[in-house]
């Protein structure tokens, strides 16, 4: 495609990224604030519907549950495929018509991801940042690891020694644990972006008229590099419009809105509007990729 005559792309000067990210946590725009209450439901749903036997299988006491009644096994794995298949269309539909709102808004485990980027961030100037940082990733895989179990089993049987399934319990338990805790404390949304089998099916789809940042080069720019160094996927959300959605483009935006939000807060001190913006809003045209955007 050859380069529009009214086009220029914009030249940014190369973001400084701290040893320690930014992490940004107070919500500024009505869309981060609904995200975080989404994001908070979602959780407690993960808690409340095994509690509640709403949807509960517990292989160790061969005893199954839906809707608060028990039920064969046959029967409530049938509704755990009807959930998983649910889930699957309408998260199908839903990255198709506006993007990865299933990372930024609906992941449990993208919620822990982002409170370990929180703490690290809090605690940048920390002497025992490090030590902290560990022993809250231990608790997140630990309380994480806690939850996922309750699906499927009767967590009793970890503080019952005369249980036919104690030590494989314990095995299943410590095993989830130890692998939870390497991805969060060593990989954190990395894990998103290249390992978890829904982050890798959902860049790949990702529509490239869905819901996305846009940056409006006629609005002024004052290259702090805010935006990148709060973006939790390491992505430069000034240059999306120009990349490949498989490299650093669209495809892995999971659509937080924190480089909004941290754009919006920093122009906001010079009385200027942020040049960062969603796509959808009046009267902005989104920027025409380039197929060679060097210059």
């Amino acid at each position: 495609m050859a380069k529009p005559t009214f086009f220029d792309y914009p030249n940014f000067r190369e973001t400084k990224i701290p040893k320690i990210r930014l992490a940004h946590w107070k919500p500024v725009t009505t869309y981060t604030k609904y995200r975080w209450v989404v994001q908070a439901l979602v959780v407690i749903s993960f808690v409340l519907v095994p509690a509640l036997r709403w949807l509960k299988l517990d292989f160790t006491n061969d005893q199954y549950w839906i809707m608060g009644r028990e039920v064969s096994m046959m029967l409530a794995l049938q509704a755990v495929v009807i959930l998983w298949l649910g889930t699957y269309f309408v998260n199908f539909f839903e990255n198709y018509f506006v993007g990865r709102l299933l990372c930024g808004w609906i992941c449990p485990w993208g919620l822990i991801n982002r409170l370990g980027l929180i703490i690290n961030h809090i605690l940048r100037r920390h002497k025992r940042r490090a030590l902290i940082l560990a022993t809250a990733n231990l608790i997140f895989a630990i309380t994480a690891t806690l939850v996922v179990m309750n699906w499927v089993i009767d967590l009793g049987a970890l503080l019952n020694p005369q249980h036919a399934y104690f030590g494989l319990v314990w095995g299943a338990f410590a095993l989830l644990v130890l692998i939870g805790f390497v991805i969060l404390h060593k990989m954190g949304f990395k894990f998103c972006e290249g390992m978890c089998p829904f982050g890798l099916y959902l860049t790949v789809v990702t529509q490239k008229n869905s819901l996305r940042i846009t940056f409006d080069s006629s609005r002024a720019c004052v290259d702090c590099g805010l935006c990148t160094q709060v973006c939790p996927m390491e992505l430069s959300p000034r240059e999306m419009d120009f990349k490949d959605s498989m490299n650093g483009g669209f495809g892995q935006c999971i659509l937080c809105g924190d480089c909004i939000d941290v754009c919006q807060i920093r122009m906001d001190l010079e009385g200027l509007p942020a040049p960062l913006r969603w796509n959808t809003e009046q009267e902005i045209i989104p920027l025409l990729p380039l197929e060679n955007p060097s210059r």
